[in-house]
């Protein structure tokens, strides 16, 4: 998984806790590296697990909540990294209906050795429903950002799954209302 995430992830930990917590749970994380992350590096995805693991035990919170959370915040984020691209929707419904086609293209030419998520929308009728599938179990991460990209557009529907796979790594969600 690219280093960007990760290099995210340790920015929410900062935001979330403060830096104090932020380094607990990297020393609690068991990494190899003790969390240090380049945007540029490459990284298994099972510690973007571990982190978030450590982070729940560490905060109390629920590991679904803390990766919804992150994922909206990372949402955020791709606004101001991203803003050319983010940039070229006016509603939520436009950009989540063109990650799969044109988004992840572009990440690909950004970054030729990522292996970004299948993401597919498709309206039905004021519903959009949103196909999330890939190799990371990271469907909770994916809730939150089309929940971000909703706020972000001021997109006032309401967000809910309709169906996950036990190990996270397939959901469908609809934006309905």
């Amino acid at each position: 998984m690219k280093g960007i995430v990760f290099s995210e992830m340790v920015g929410f930990l900062d935001k979330a806790g403060g830096p104090a917590f932020a380094e607990k749970v990297l020393g609690d994380a068991g990494l190899e590296h003790g969390g240090a992350y380049t945007r540029v590096g490459q990284y298994p995805w099972q510690e973007a697990v571990r982190v978030v693991e450590a982070a729940s035990r560490e905060s109390g919170a629920e590991f679904a909540d803390l990766c919804n959370q992150f994922g909206s915040y990372l949402f955020e984020r791709f606004t101001v990294l991203y803003a050319e691209i983010v940039g070229r929707y006016t509603t939520a419904e436009a950009l989540l209906s063109h990650v799969g086609d044109h988004i992840h293209e572009e990440v690909k030419v950004l970054y030729p050795d990522a292996r970004p998520p299948e993401v597919r929308a498709h309206s039905e009728g004021s519903t959009l429903r949103v196909e999330y599938s890939s190799h990371r179990p990271f469907a909770y991460i994916a809730h939150g950002l089309v929940a971000g990209a909703m706020k972000h557009f001021g997109d006032d529907r309401t967000l809910e799954w309709i169906t996950a796979s036990e190990d996270g790594s397939q959901a469908e969600f609809a934006l309905t209302g």
